[in-house]
């Protein structure tokens, strides 16, 4: 073993004996120690198996639509499993995602733990999504001839312990699939040819969902005609810019819908104690009472709901980066967000098209705002170039199939129970 793996699992090993007494403090990490005691190692399936790991929900949404599109191509079916280092993924999908075989938690990153869920499992080939790779995992993958992907793989400067841990990582994998040219001359000069330009996934998840859009009930007749604006996956740093804002823009009589990142009641309780005025909540009866801002304290229907919207603010800008932007322009909305979005190519990108603005000041959102109300036809014509730009981009399930499908676990020979090919 290369020292520098065995000195992760050292500190892995180090991490767990820890983790029951971090546990009696933390919520989050008491969840996550409490999924992994429900793991079990699934039976064999008797048909070959496709692995997909993402670390929570956004990076599932972003590996759904290549998951979703390589089965439509295959010439099996295969049993489908997946897994999350977050155990709020695995909560939320175990029992509303069908094409998941077995959702579960990821087991924790030691060799032989990973040793024996892959001898059982015996997959095919595994995707990763984004950036959550575990070493051992991935030795474990390799030693058994195992194939490893990383989807919408992004690549930051080529420095510091983050790069030298992916320089560590990416050798295991055969082919990685960036989002951009960007991307893509990164690792070409850190000497990784085995990769692709291939896009945002995040973008054919977003159709998907627009074009199976379903109302959310009864916004509508509370919106009226009003402008509205609608904040998705905010924190507290969100609230408290966004609440100093509605000052700057009281007597413009508009409508605010407030989507806490996280629908707890910790969250709903800061935003009614943050916001200028009382609120109301969309699980309350009577919620449609005529008060300018909602609480929406339901999982699942922000995706439906930026279609209500006149302009959009995207939670996270304050922390360590924006959520999904996409989610809102695939409306054709305009989009606002905090000062740290560096990370994120299409926040740049819509930026400099101007339909979309990074604000670190409440007055110049407000001054923004008041300036769309004013002027309603600047909304259709950043509809217009939001359009033009989402035609521009690639379809991504489409750019790795055609990469993949000449792998051996792609043809029709493939399809083999593991005893069979034994």
């Amino acid at each position: 073993m290369k020292a520098w793996r065995s000195l992760y699992t050292v500190l892995v090993i180090i991490g767990v004996a820890l983790i029951p007494v971090v546990a009696l403090f933390s919520e989050k990490v008491r969840r996550w120690w409490q999924g992994q005691r429900t793991i079990t190692i699934p039976p064999s399936p008797g048909r070959p198996l496709l692995w997909l790991h993402c670390a929570s929900v956004g990076e599932f949404e972003q590996g759904r639509p290549v998951l979703e599109y390589i089965l439509q191509k295959l010439p099996y079916r295969p049993y489908v499993v997946i897994t999350f280092f977050s155990v709020s993924g695995w909560e939320r999908y175990r029992q509303s995602y069908p094409i998941g075989d077995c959702i579960s938690p990821l087991p924790i990153d030691l060799p032989w733990v990973m040793r024996r869920w892959i001898r059982a499992l015996q997959p095919k080939a595994v995707f990763f999504v984004k950036y959550d790779l575990w070493p051992n995992l991935l030795h474990e993958l390799q030693a058994a001839n195992c194939p490893a992907y990383l989807l919408a793989a992004h690549v930051e400067p080529l420095r510091g312990l983050r790069w030298w841990w992916k320089k560590q990582l990416f050798p295991y994998l055969r082919w990685i699939f960036v989002q951009t040219q960007g991307d893509l001359v990164k690792l070409s000069l850190a000497g990784f040819r085995s990769a692709t330009v291939a896009g945002d996934s995040r973008l054919a998840r977003v159709r998907q969902v627009a074009e199976n859009w379903l109302p959310v009930s009864g916004i509508q007749e509370w919106i009226q005609n009003h402008f509205c604006i609608i904040a998705g996956s905010v924190w507290e740093e969100d609230v408290r810019f966004l609440a100093r804002s509605y000052e700057f823009l009281r007597g413009q009589n508009l409508r605010w819908i407030l989507v806490p990142h996280e629908v707890s009641p910790k969250s709903i309780e800061m935003i009614h104690k943050l916001w200028p005025v009382r609120c109301i909540q969309y699980s309350h009866p009577h919620w449609e009472e005529k008060r300018d801002t909602l609480i929406l304290d339901k999982v699942g229907l922000l995706a439906y709901l930026y279609a209500y919207a006149d302009a959009v603010w995207i939670g996270g800008g304050f922390r360590k980066g924006i959520h999904n932007i996409l989610e809102a322009i695939i409306y054709k909305k305009a989009v606002f967000f905090g000062p740290k979005h560096a990370d994120f190519s299409e926040a740049n990108e819509l930026i400099q098209l101007k339909v979309a603005e990074s604000c670190k000041h409440p007055v110049s959102f407000s001054n923004a705002i008041k300036s769309l109300i004013k002027d309603r036809r600047r909304l259709q014509v950043i509809a217009k170039k939001i359009d033009e730009y989402l035609s521009s981009k690639p379809n991504t399930p489409e750019i790795v199939w055609d990469k993949l499908k000449s792998d051996e676990w792609t043809s029709p020979s493939a399809d083999k129970s593991p005893q069979e090919n034994v």
